[in-house]
């Protein structure tokens, strides 16, 4: 019981490897239950419900719940980190981050562009249409990473690290909502453009009630524009965190996206039609190509986008060798939260294809852990 009670307590949900042990847990079980319980598993998340409001919602089901709902928790979080990373002193923060923007941006534009070439070399369509779902890297095991790192890596190579996972994942989701998925609505994005311009207007004179408030007024929002609900957290989070409530406010939203949202996400969007996939015919070359994409792009991306801010001097700090870019790159490769949020915006969730993508990215997270952590054990390319 006293163990019970230490992994319930709160603030072990604040701890650096929380958010990748329940990402983990979360996954490991869908890919448990739905290898041994197919039937069970996918009427567990699928189901719709009969009631229309959910329906119209866009939360009818389990699987829907979270990814349209739930999630905005998460972002929201990720949200008030953006905020508390560029309050103090804006310009010089936002200088200082240049590097790191640029190696996100680098990272995301290598990965997208391999899936293409990928997909032209090997007459996949889906690598082409699904360019954008090797992008993203994940927040929640670049905590994990930096606890697990600890003093092998120097302050200003975690804040960097950290930064740029910030960065990718909220770029991706921008990318995400832009990329024409979605039948995008004229009154809902008028209805956005006033709900955020309210937002903005209040956000010095709101309490905590006011701000689940605010929130939901912009997740309502962002769902009637069809645009991607979970940058209503994002934003709601970059736009309300300047207030003097959001230590605290930040400190609830993590504990319930690590403890509830992020291992319920894993569940419902882990969970694979064993059937579905291998590695042969032209799902194997999607999972392949893939976990290649990823691996080779994140890597390649983020050092090269790195050395762009160096050469153009955007980078006012300390410089890092390739090699150890090259290094954080591979491990950026760890992740796949934001990665099938797009692939269930392109080829929807429980297919064919977003169980290939999704098999490819849990394997390439899988070797960029293993081999991404050994390089930093070993310290090479950290000197």
């Amino acid at each position: 019981m006293p163990t019970a009670r230490r992994l319930l307590d709160p603030v072990a949900l604040d701890h650096e490897f929380a958010p990748a042990i329940t990402l983990v847990a979360g996954a490991s079980v869908a890919l448990a239950y739905s290898k041994l319980f197919a039937t069970s598993y996918f009427r567990t998340v699928y189901t719709n419900s009969t009631w229309s409001p959910l329906r119209e919602l866009g939360v009818s089901s389990l699987h829907d719940l979270t990814v349209n709902l739930l999630m905005v928790v998460f972002f929201f979080a990720l949200g008030l980190e953006v905020a508390h990373e560029f309050a103090p002193a804006p310009l010089a923060r936002v200088r200082s981050a240049l590097p790191a923007v640029c190696g996100a941006a680098g990272g995301m534009l290598a990965t997208a562009l391999g899936s293409l070439a990928a997909g032209e070399i090997l007459h996949s369509a889906a690598l082409v249409r699904g360019w954008g779902v090797p992008m993203a890297t994940d927040v929640a095991f670049t905590l994990a990473l930096l606890a697990v790192a600890g003093r092998r890596l120097p302050s200003h190579v975690r804040v960097f690290l950290l930064t740029l996972a910030i960065c990718d994942d909220v770029l991706s989701v921008i990318v995400l909502s832009l990329s024409g998925h979605a039948h995008l609505r004229w009154w809902g994005l008028v209805l956005t453009v006033v709900t955020v311009s309210a937002v903005v207007i209040v956000r010095g004179r709101v309490s905590g009630v006011v701000v689940v408030a605010a929130v939901v007024a912009l997740w309502l929002a962002f769902s009637a524009a069809n645009l991607e609900p979970a940058l209503a957290g994002l934003i709601g989070g970059a736009v309300l965190g300047a207030a003097p409530w959001r230590t605290s406010a930040h400190a609830i939203a993590n504990r319930v996206s690590v403890g509830l949202v992020l291992p319920l996400y894993a569940f419902v969007a882990c969970g694979l039609q064993w059937s579905h996939v291998g590695f042969r015919g032209a799902v194997g070359a999607v999972v392949i190509a893939t976990i290649a994409v990823r691996l080779v792009g994140k890597s390649l991306g983020i050092t090269a986008g790195v050395q762009f801010a160096y050469a153009t001097g955007m980078s006012p700090s300390a410089r890092m060798a390739p090699s150890l870019l090259a290094t954080l790159g591979l491990t950026c490769a760890i992740g796949f939260t934001v990665p099938l949020f797009f692939a269930a915006r392109i080829f929807g969730a429980n297919t064919v294809l977003y169980d290939a993508f999704a098999l490819g990215l849990l394997l390439s997270s899988l070797v960029a852990a293993v081999a991404g952590g050994l390089l930093i054990h070993s310290r090479r390319g950290i000197e």
